[in-house]
């Protein structure tokens, strides 16, 4: 069953996270291809109800051990120290996508 990483975050360190995105981005997109990912969508979120962090990113995986070993993949883990360092307020979920 496939499955969505769902990401949130809020940037607390401009000039580093830039480091991350756009500056490692064809790498980082490289690791998710390697585990049979594919964004489906980043950026800031158009809150409707609640609150939200300053960005979202949700990328499909074929199934939950995918998007886990992506998560865990030692190639991202540089690029992930990154998003870590430059941000605040993280969450990662695994959603069951419905087919």
């Amino acid at each position: 069953m496939s499955s969505l990483m769902v990401i949130t975050y809020d940037v607390s360190d401009p000039e580093r996270f830039a480091e991350y995105n756009p500056g490692s981005i064809e790498a980082i997109m490289a690791t998710i291809s390697a585990h049979g990912g594919q964004p489906v969508a980043a950026g800031p979120p158009d809150v409707v109800e609640g609150s939200a962090e300053s960005v979202a990113v949700c990328i499909s995986f074929p199934d939950a051990d995918a998007a886990k070993a992506w998560a865990a993949d030692a190639e991202y883990a540089p690029y992930k120290a990154i998003r870590y360092e430059s941000t605040t307020n993280i969450a990662e979920y695994i959603v069951p996508g419905f087919g």
